[in-house]
């Protein structure tokens, strides 16, 4: 059981670079997603409103790391 929960793809990864490719296309996905949210949430102005501020921080903390991560990896 271990095992099957360890495997996300169907197909072994071939070597690190492929594997960190792949990651990276993970980021670029969630920074992206992280953005429009973030976008939607100005149109509607909820950035302003005391009930989304924690929201609004923690997408704004994701977005941070993915873009540090990004960083990282421009850097290796």
């Amino acid at each position: 059981m271990r095992q099957a929960l360890r495997r996300v793809y169907s197909w072994p990864m071939a070597d690190e670079d492929h594997v960190l490719k792949e990651t990276m296309k993970h980021l670029d996905e969630a920074a992206r997603r992280i953005r429009a949210s973030r976008h939607l949430m100005q149109e509607n102005s909820l950035v302003d409103d005391p009930a989304y501020l924690r929201l609004v921080a923690q997408l704004s903390e994701a977005l941070n790391v993915t873009e540090a991560a990004h960083r990282l990896r421009d850097c290796l």
